[in-house]
């Protein structure tokens, strides 16, 4: 048997109970299907026909994948909370909610387009350098960013209706 197959037997006998490990621990079904797929991905890289891997083997690759996945949120999460406060700035000296229901709508939006729209009018990075950043072609950002805009409308709209929905309900009482 050659190493392609073994590990197609790898993968076939050990995906599910490697996606079920991560998906218990991050809570996420999209995060966990990309960290089994990194998992799986770093032991194809890593394979070697003298030392197979198990599933324990497996199991902590996907226990280091994890730990990298929290360490994101939290930096994630100390990035949201620093833009907040600055949201939260800007809109006291605007005198109006608009941008922290700006914030709420991008909040929404997948990871994918939250940041190409904060390279781009956060950063204020031109389309050929966010291309850099995030190793695509200039007309991939284009495409993205202009997919980033259409899911942010209607976004944009809920948030304000929320917010409209509030202020009735601050004036009822």
């Amino acid at each position: 048997m050659d190493d392609e197959s073994e590990f197609v037997m790898l993968f076939r006998e050990h995906y599910t109970a490697v996606r079920r490990f991560i998906e218990r621990r991050v809570s996420d079904p999209q995060a966990a299907d990309d960290l089994t797929m990194d998992c799986f991905e770093i032991a194809w890289r890593k394979r070697t026909p003298d030392h197979p891997f198990g599933l324990a083997w497996l199991y902590r690759t996907a226990r280091n994948l994890i730990g990298n996945e929290y360490r994101r949120r939290e930096r994630e999460g100390a990035l949201w909370a620093h833009i907040e406060d600055h949201v939260r700035t800007l809109s006291v000296e605007a005198g109006s909610d608009l941008t922290a229901r700006l914030l709420d709508a991008v909040r929404a939006l997948p990871e994918r387009e939250r940041e190409i729209l904060w390279l781009t009018y956060w950063e204020e990075l031109p389309a050929a350098e966010v291309a850099v950043v995030l190793d695509l072609k200039p007309g991939a950002v284009w495409t993205r960013l202009n997919r980033a805009r259409a899911r942010l409308k209607p976004l944009l709209v809920e948030t304000s209706a929320a917010a409209e929905r509030r202020e009735e309900v601050r004036d009822d009482r």
